[in-house]
């Protein structure tokens, strides 16, 4: 009889344990989510910069075409529209043509850092349960 109340009172200690390790794990994992989260928003943060940089320089270099153009024409209306065809050409083209390999790429990247992360992540989570 007195081992069925140790019993008893065991169980309610061990569900509080179970539920209380579940929450722990719960936690743990929104940590780690938005840790990677984070770090992909970090990485895309300093693509864009770097794209708007380059952006600016590419820019300014065909701004100076232009002019150089308009030098070597004589007329500067019709040095920056020669220098903007080539734009025209390109952004027409990649308006029609909705590139599939450059999606794919794209998703793979991203797709691929996430699952790094992860993996790295559990090989760590691993060891670190084989330590303990």
């Amino acid at each position: 009889m007195k081992e069925n109340v140790k019993d008893k009172k065991e169980k309610p200690g061990l569900t509080t344990e179970v539920r209380l390790y579940v929450e722990k794990r719960i936690e743990l994992f929104s940590i780690e989510v938005a840790e990677k989260v984070s770090l992909l928003v970090a990485h895309s943060v300093q693509k864009l910069v770097g794209v708007l940089i380059l952006a600016g320089a590419i820019f300014f270099l065909w701004f100076a075409v232009g002019f150089l153009i308009s030098d070597l024409v004589g007329n500067h209306s019709l040095g920056f529209f020669l220098s903007s065809i080539p734009l025209f050409l390109f952004g027409f083209i990649l308006s029609k043509h909705k590139s599939k390999k450059l999606t794919e790429k794209i998703q793979a990247d991203i797709v691929g850092k996430v699952m790094e992360n992860f993996e790295t992540d559990n090989n760590s989570q691993e060891r670190s349960d084989e330590e303990s």
